[in-house]
C-alpha cells in the first residue's frame, strides 16, 4: 500500500491529482515562446482527463487561459520575454527590429501577476540575441548594455518586486533554468556544418554547448540565492542539453505560418533548433513542476 502511494507521486504524470492541487487556483507561466511552449506542455497533460464541455482556453492578450471548471482552475501563459519591460511586450506583434528594455520595471505586466497562486517565471534567450542590448535605467536615457549586465539588473528590478509583494503562506514561485539550443552539429559531431536538422536520438556523452551561457545561469542562480523569498529553481539545462533530436526543425512556424515545401528543403537557413517539439522535452519540464507541486501538497 505504502508502495502505491508513492508511485502515486513519482511513476509518471497524474493529471487529476495535479487538478486536485490546483483547485481553487491560478498557474502561470510567465516568459517567451519557450515558455508558451511549456504552458502548451501543461496545457495537453492536463486536458485529457477532463470533460470536452468542462474546460476552455481563450486569450485575454498577453495572457492565454486553460481553464477547469470543475476545479475553479487556470493554467495561464503570460507574455513578458525579458520579464522586464521592453519594446517587444505586445502577444502578437513582438518583432522589433531593435530591441529596448527597462531594466527597472515591472510594473506594467506586474500588475497581472499579483495575487497569483503559482508563477513560473522563464527568460534567456531574448537576451542572446546581440551581445549588446539597449536600455533604460533609472532614467529615460536610452544606453547600450552588455548582456550579462543587463540581466543582472533585469533580475534584480524583479527581484525586488517579488519579494515586495509575495505571500509565502499563500503562493509559490519557480525560475526555469535556461533552454539549451542545438544549432552547430559541430559540437557533438567534429567537422560537421550542420545543425538539429534529421538529429534522430540523444547526444550520448557529457554535454555542455556554447549556446548556454554559464554567466547567465550563474546570474540567476546568484539572484535566487540572495533573495529573502523562496523561488525555487527549476534546473531543466543539463537534461535538456542531450535532446539534440527534440527541436521543432524544419516542422516549425515562421511568422505565423508553416514552413513551405522550399524553406523545408533548406534546413540550414529554416531549421528551428531553438524551439521544441510537444509532445517532447517541455513535457518532462513539466513533470520536475509536477513533483515540487503535488509533493509539497
Amino acid at each position: 500500500m505504502q508502495i502505491a502511494k508513492v508511485c502515486k507521486y513519482f511513476c509518471g504524470f497524474d493529471a487529476l491529482m495535479l487538478l486536485r492541487s490546483l483547485r481553487n487556483k491560478r498557474l502561470m507561466f510567465i516568459g517567451d515562446s519557450l515558455q508558451r511552449t511549456q504552458w502548451e506542455s501543461m496545457v495537453c497533460l492536463l486536458q485529457s482527463v477532463v470533460p470536452d464541455r468542462r474546460k476552455s482556453v481563450y486569450k485575454d492578450p498577453p495572457r492565454r487561459i486553460f481553464f477547469v471548471e470543475d476545479y475553479n482552475a487556470t493554467v495561464e501563459f503570460y507574455w513578458a520575454p525579458f520579464i522586464v519591460e521592453s519594446n517587444s511586450d505586445h502577444a502578437t506583434k513582438h518583432t522589433v527590429q531593435k530591441r529596448q528594455v527597462r531594466l527597472d520595471s515591472v510594473d506594467k505586466h506586474s500588475k497581472k501577476w499579483e495575487g497569483v497562486d503559482i508563477l513560473v517565471f522563464e527568460s534567456y534567450v531574448w537576451w542572446m540575441y546581440k551581445p549588446l542590448i539597449n536600455a533604460t535605467f533609472g532614467s529615460s536615457d536610452v544606453k547600450e548594455y552588455n548582456i550579462f549586465d543587463a540581466y543582472k539588473l533585469a533580475l534584480k528590478t524583479w527581484a525586488n518586486w517579488l519579494e515586495s509583494t509575495f505571500n509565502p503562506q499563500l503562493q509559490k514561485a519557480f525560475f526555469m533554468s535556461l533552454s539549451p539550443t542545438h544549432l552547430w552539429s559541430w559540437e557533438w559531431r567534429p567537422g560537421s556544418k550542420e545543425n538539429c536538422f534529421n538529429e534522430t536520438y540523444p547526444i550520448q556523452r557529457p554535454f555542455w554547448g556554447a549556446g548556454s551561457s554559464l554567466e547567465m545561469a550563474g546570474t540567476l542562480k546568484d539572484t535566487l540565492q540572495g533573495m529573502k523569498a523562496k523561488v525555487t529553481l527549476l534546473n531543466i539545462t543539463q537534461l535538456s542539453e542531450y535532446r539534440k533530436d527534440g527541436h521543432t526543425s524544419v516542422y516549425t512556424e515562421r511568422r505565423g505560418k508553416l514552413l513551405t515545401s522550399k524553406e523545408k528543403s533548406q534546413p540550414d537557413i529554416y531549421a528551428d533548433c531553438i524551439h521544441w517539439c510537444l509532445p517532447g522535452v517541455p513535457d518532462t519540464w513539466n513533470e520536475i513542476l509536477y513533483a515540487y507541486l503535488v509533493y509539497e501538497n
